[in-house]
């Protein structure tokens, strides 16, 4: 598995995980998580959506062509939900130069119902 997969791995295990959020301090990278508001207002059991994100593990060449863990769908609460990861520099207003690099990039985890993609 690649670095990148490897740290969004992580970063979704660190949901529930409060060991691999330690983890991922000690080594300095930087992540933020965020819902949309029509997810927040649609899915009632948002503990069970976050262990959802958290345990997804169905990557193949189909839904995973670059191997990097950074987007997938799936169903909960019989709705359709996206995850997708970006990757910013520092400073919050540019995509980071290399998505490996700790120093250049902080992740965002986006989780969103399919209908606001």
């Amino acid at each position: 598995m690649n670095e990148i997969a490897t740290l969004n791995d992580a970063v979704r295990q660190s949901l529930v995980n409060l060991e691999v959020k330690n983890s991922l301090a000690l080594i300095n990278c930087r992540f933020e998580i965020v819902m949309t508001a029509n997810l927040q207002n649609t899915i009632e059991n948002k503990v069970g959506l976050l262990k959802a994100v958290a345990e997804f593990n169905h990557f193949n060449e189909q839904n995973d062509p670059y191997g990097e863990h950074d987007c997938f769908r799936f169903k909960f609460e019989d709705e359709w939900i996206i995850a997708k990861f970006d990757y910013y520099a520092p400073d919050m207003e540019h995509g980071s130069e290399d998505a490996s690099d700790l120093t250049k990039t902080i992740r965002v985890l986006t989780i969103m119902l399919a209908i606001d993609y």
